[in-house]
């Protein structure tokens, strides 16, 4: 053979690998892809949201009026009873006297000294003009049995006389309004505000108007309080009831007695509850993504035993599952291997290795699993996450 005829054939040798390299090349390739199994089981649709506890009854114990509040020994968590002693409130105490304050009380006060001391003096006057009028009237009476005076005469001086004691009372009270009106300006003078009450006769208690527990002290030491000022709070925290705030879309589908589980909440074991209200006006909260959203207030009780959940207090997170529909023996697949052709949904299914794809119709569907009413049997595989890559006819294995 000659060096011609080798080159020929070696030149058509590279050219048959090339070809049979591009045939290779455009051929189809079997795709590794996930596969999951058509089954039959109990299928719930629930919605899910963040819940909060809180008392049923919350009674918030304010004073009922402004005094200097006892500090309170109580602390957050300890029992109290009906009629129990929680607060003492005793009267405010004066003020301290600033300089100005001071020298006003004190002009006040010489002021009534000399007051008083014209009261005394007038006093005397008026007893000084009893005394002389009463002794005239005994000297005309005697003349008067005598027949020496006239009565007109005798009856005047008698009316001077009742006149004379009248004065002589007015003074005697003059008096003891000036000596009062000097008290009264002393008194300002004094300092009450190292006055320390020991005893409960001159203080105001205030009591738990039912038994429970502590559940907030608004102000723990001594101090002045307003009327109406809140001191605590008080509840039984066996009286507890979950509120969730759902979307309003959510919430249309939630109805009274709607069945509720309680997750995530500390322990291992769900606690189950029961929609009591769902209230009829909704709100805009702004959420963590900074969207506005309508939301609508879920008042749910628990059900569980309270042996159960005695560890939960008022504000403790929880996530509620509201169950709004539940099926026993139900057909289902994956969400995940749903996509849509047209307007209908889709699956591929594997036959022999290959993606078939099967139109199927769904029923209910929750964040991860789906109804199926038709298109597909039980212990069918399906492929669970299919790409774009994916076509009718594709060869496929399962993944390892």
């Amino acid at each position: 053979m000659n060096n011609a005829l080798r080159r020929k054939l070696f030149i058509i040798i590279i050219i048959m690998i090339v070809v049979l390299l591009l045939i290779y090349g455009f051929l189809p390739q079997t795709q590794e892809v996930d596969i999951v199994s058509v089954t039959r089981g109990p299928l719930q649709i629930t919605i899910e949201e963040e819940g909060r506890t809180r008392l049923k009854e919350r009674f918030v114990i304010s004073a009922p009026t402004a005094g200097y509040m006892r500090r309170i020994n109580a602390k957050v968590g300890d029992p109290v009873k009906k009629g129990q002693i929680v607060a003492l409130l005793d009267a405010l105490q004066s003020q301290a006297l600033d300089p100005r304050s001071r020298a006003t009380a004190e002009a006040t006060v010489s002021a009534a000294e000399a007051s008083l001391n014209a009261a005394i003096e007038r006093e005397r006057v008026a007893t000084a003009d009893a005394d002389y009028t009463e002794q005239r009237l005994e000297r005309l009476k005697a003349l008067y049995e005598k027949g020496s005076i006239a009565k007109d005469q005798f009856d005047q001086t008698d009316s001077e006389a009742k006149k004379a004691h009248a004065g002589q009372r007015s003074a005697n009270a003059a008096v003891n309004v000036a000596r009062a009106e000097l008290e009264r300006a002393k008194i300002t003078l004094q300092n009450f505000t190292s006055v320390k009450r020991t005893g409960r006769q001159d203080a105001v208690a205030v009591a738990s108007p039912v038994s429970g527990n502590v559940f907030r002290i608004y102000r723990e030491s001594e101090g002045t309080v307003n009327v109406g000022e809140p001191l605590m709070d008080i509840g039984d925290v066996k009286n507890l009831e979950v509120r969730v705030e759902v979307l309003s879309s959510d919430a249309v589908k939630i109805k009274k007695e709607t069945v509720v589980l309680f997750k995530r909440w500390g322990r291992d074991d769900p606690l189950t509850g029961s929609v009591r209200m769902v209230e009829p006006a909704g709100f805009t909260k702004v959420s963590s993504l900074g969207v506005e959203e309508q939301r609508v207030l879920v008042i749910v009780d628990i059900t569980s035993p309270p042996d159960q959940w005695r560890v939960l207090g008022d504000g403790y997170r929880l996530e509620a599952h509201f169950i709004v529909w539940e099926g026993k023996d139900i057909l289902q697949v994956s969400a995940s291997a749903l996509f849509r052709s047209g307007k209908d949904w889709a699956v591929f299914v594997d036959e022999k290795g290959k993606a078939r794809r099967r139109m199927v119709e769904v029923g209910q569907r929750n964040g991860l699993t789906a109804e199926i009413i038709s298109g597909l049997k039980e212990n069918e595989m399906v492929v669970a996450y299919p790409e774009d890559s994916i076509s009718d006819g594709t060869k496929i294995k399962a993944k390892k």
